[in-house]
């Protein structure tokens, strides 16, 4: 395995990013991820200088954007592949799940065949990164016969969805009469069994509802018949801790769900119930490290701190329309660093994204972007330590894929960098009809 940054003696040739100078003092590069180099030249030959660590020991609001091509999953690979090589003790005490909405980050299991002289270059070798990769347990058999590499399969527990995201899972309103016919059963099923309900109970109390139309009763029941076939709603459910692994990288495979007819929200409700149990779950044991500080313990729980990655990040928490996993979302960004969780958004549309993931990101990592209504989304981030405008250091960055302009508001520095190739394989790229 390739040295960790954490090795390499703290010297004027590495500049850590998104960290204090108190805590470069403290604890020097442990708990930092190797992303790049500080572009000096960007003449016909780019010359590279000093190498960038990104603090990732504790919690923070990360943004990647990027043209389609620009290289934003690449630098999420790369961050994701960091986490893997950290030190064993911050290590333990991270969990990293990654919503990946095309499918792509299965192949951080396979060594990079492709960049082997890049590589050598940056003085890496090519390595597979030990991820989990988690699909819904409907479409395992779909995975496992086209040869993707599966680790295991996750549902959601059918008591865990609340009326208001049954509705929106088949789009449904107040207005609507199987809106109203949903809420009033999952509230008698809680009332009469408790939690422990699937699909069928819920059909079950749908045929014995006096209050409802044939109608209401007959479309609400076929739907519920619909949500079967996906094989991602049960009575049991995977438990949080089965996903939040310490010391682990999952990636929970939604891409089945991306543009399937009639199941649009199910990708929506699964960050949504993700992002609503880890942040339940590390508030409480938040307060549990904070009372072994007071008592002079270790701050230590059996929860580790969270790190969220979501790819397409404007599809879960759009600028001008309702979400189910947005209000959750907002929660991660407004009060999510104090309980120990943290957000990497990557998008190619920074223009449909929700506004305050813009503003309140303390590091943004920006690749090409040349639509003007995403330059001038971003052009809120604009801090006073910019001397120009961000359509002016876009012109200035080289053409060629990698390079990216990185803002940190914790040192109030800005950087052209080349993020690092990666030492495993890219199926980000994009298809092409030759074969060789």
């Amino acid at each position: 395995m390739p040295a960790p940054l954490e090795k390499i003696e703290l010297s004027e040739n590495v500049s850590i990013i998104g960290r204090s100078l108190k805590d470069i003092e403290k604890y020097g590069s442990r708990g930092t991820a190797y992303i790049g180099k500080v572009l000096m030249s960007a003449g016909e030959k780019p010359v590279l200088g000093r190498k960038i660590a990104m603090d990732i020991a504790k919690a923070h609001l990360v943004l990647i954007c990027g043209k389609r091509g620009g290289g934003k999953s690449y630098s999420l690979a790369v961050l994701l592949e960091e986490f893997a090589r950290l030190d064993p003790d911050v290590k333990a005490r991270t969990t990293v799940i990654c919503i990946d909405t095309v499918g792509i980050f299965w192949s951080l299991k396979i060594p990079n065949k492709e960049n082997i002289s890049e590589l050598a270059e940056w003085d890496l070798k090519p390595e597979g990164t030990p991820v989990r990769i988690l699909v819904p347990k409907g479409k395992i058999d779909f995975y496992k016969e086209k040869g993707v590499p599966v680790d295991g399969s996750f549902t959601i527990k059918a008591s865990e969805l609340e009326a208001i995201e049954w509705m929106a899972l088949f789009k449904l309103t107040w207005r609507d009469p199987e809106g109203v016919l949903i809420t009033r059963i999952i509230e008698t099923l809680k009332e009469k069994i408790g939690t422990y309900y699937g699909t069928e109970e819920i059909i079950t109390a749908i045929k014995k509802d006096t209050e409802s139309e044939a109608l209401a009763k007959q479309s609400l029941i076929n739907r519920i018949k619909v949500a079967q076939s996906w094989g991602l709603i049960e009575k049991e459910g995977t438990r949080i801790r089965e996903i939040a692994k310490p010391g682990a990288i999952t990636i929970v495979d939604v891409s089945a769900y991306r543009q399937a007819i009639g199941i649009e929200g199910t990708k929506d409700i699964i960050v949504a119930l993700l992002g609503k149990k880890l942040f339940e779950e590390r508030m409480l044991y938040r307060k549990e490290e904070e009372m072994k500080l007071i008592k002079g313990e270790k701050k230590e729980s059996s929860m580790p701190v969270v790190w969220m990655f979501i790819d397409e990040a404007h599809m879960f928490m759009p600028k001008d329309e309702d979400n189910i996993a947005l209000k959750v979302l907002l929660e991660w960004v407004r009060v999510g660093r104090q309980p120990g969780l943290s957000l990497c958004l990557a998008t190619q549309r920074p223009e449909r994204l929700h506004p305050d993931a813009v503003s309140q990101c303390d590091l943004f990592i920006s690749h090409r972007l040349t639509s003007q209504p995403d330059i001038t989304a971003v052009s809120a981030l604009r801090p006073s330590y910019m001397h120009q405008d961000f359509d002016k250091y876009y012109a200035e960055m080289p053409k060629s894929k990698g390079y990216a302009i990185i803002l940190d508001d914790n040192t109030e520095k800005i950087w052209m960098v080349k993020i690092r190739p990666r030492y495993s394989w890219d199926a980000g790229t994009d298809a092409s009809a030759f074969i060789d």
